[in-house]
């Protein structure tokens, strides 16, 4: 826990709880893509200017994108500290990642599919079937839980982390580099396989893994208000060009990749993310992204049943502020639960059972003798 980045925690945080509000936002009105994000701002009446703008600051994609470029950032900087990569190096990753992910993950689909039963959830006709929770807890499809193509995502991209984390034992920075060339022409290419998931994840999970090797004095030294004026700038972006603008995009990527950059190792502390308050929301971060659908699905039918969905679509942004703030009050006690009595022992038991330390006997020899060279050291 002492190599934990509990800034990096606290944006981590902030992008959950923008994903929960981005998803209470939308259910409101399902058009929202078509109609506000994605056309000019001159065709924009004034209501959906200001819709717009808070649908800007609750960006779920670009909080995404975050996501991915700090995992990318956070995975590629636990590698870097192994002394040598071998096959124990690739075991052992893999085996944290499962324990990181899938048990948190099996017991929300459980609950959610125990739920079902009670009342079908908003976005089903009816109960979950078994094959459908199988499927989604096995991250084969995200058919109870659409929020978990991420998961499906991140499991996606271990093969990716660990073959340019060996690219650069052997080769040096420019196996990182090489990869994220690539990576960005699967921006206009598409990517070889799974398209929808990786198009955008894959650039923005190597940028992500060039931060361990671009942090300097001079990237410590800058400021911490450095961050904000960068997520400012991306929420700026997002309001003034159409969700579809490719360059809107890179933009949004590389000034992620700066804030995360700044916050990875960072010199001067950011009051805004370091803060009992903003580590704690970091903290259960994962939580809040796996249960807040599930608490949506919960109470969407009784705000339906209050308000009226005319109502609701009329006034989705008023809708979708008090409703995500409805959402994310019960959805962050069930994470501290969730983080608590699920996520940390099994963390836990990851790191004591596929630490660095933990080299079979059988393997050490041969660990000593292979293809392993010391990685690269900021």
């Amino acid at each position: 826990m002492s190599n934990r980045n509990l800034q990096l925690d606290s944006l981590r945080g902030v992008a959950a709880v923008c994903v929960v509000f981005h998803h209470c936002i939308h259910v409101a009105d399902p058009h929202l893509v078509p109609r506000v994000l994605n056309v000019p701002l001159s065709a924009l009446s004034a209501g959906d200017m200001a819709g717009r703008a808070l649908l800007s600051v609750f960006a779920g994609g670009m909080a995404v994108n975050l996501f991915f470029v700090l995992s990318g950032a956070v995975l590629m900087g636990s590698l870097q500290r192994e002394t040598t990569f071998s096959f124990w190096t690739a075991v052992s990753f893999t085996a944290r990642r499962i324990l990181r992910i899938y048990p948190a993950l099996i017991v929300m689909i459980v609950g959610f599919g125990l739920l079902s039963w009670v009342y079908p959830p908003s976005h089903s006709p009816g109960p979950f079937t078994i094959r459908q929770l199988v499927g989604n807890s096995l991250l084969i499809n995200n058919d109870v839980n659409g929020a978990t193509w991420t998961l499906q995502t991140e499991m996606l991209m271990v093969p990716f982390i660990l073959l340019t984390a060996f690219g650069r034992s052997v080769f040096g920075n420019i196996a990182s580099v090489l990869f994220l060339f690539w990576a960005t022409s699967c921006l206009f290419l598409g990517a070889p396989f799974a398209p929808d998931l990786m198009n955008v994840s894959l650039p923005s999970f190597a940028l992500g893994m060039l931060v361990p090797m671009t942090i300097s004095d001079d990237a410590r030294k800058l400021p911490g208000w450095v961050v904000l004026v960068a997520l400012f700038a991306m929420i700026c972006i997002r309001f003034a060009f159409p969700v579809a603008d490719i360059k809107a995009l890179i933009a949004e990527v590389a000034l992620s990749f700066l804030a995360v950059s700044i916050l990875f190792r960072g010199g001067e502390s950011n009051r805004a993310f370091d803060n009992p308050i903003m580590t704690s929301l970091g903290r259960i971060s994962f939580g809040i992204y796996l249960i807040h659908p599930v608490v949506l699905s919960a109470l969407l039918p009784l705000f339906v049943t209050t308000f009226g969905w005319d109502w609701i679509a009329t006034n989705y942004a008023v809708f979708g502020v008090f409703f995500g703030t409805v959402v994310t009050a019960i959805t962050i006690p069930l994470s501290q639960l969730s983080e608590r009595y699920v996520e940390r022992p099994f963390i836990r038991f990851g790191q004591e059972a596929f630490g660095s330390n933990k080299i079979p006997a059988g393997w050490r020899r041969r660990s000593k003798n292979s293809f392993a060279h010391t990685f690269f050291e900021p």
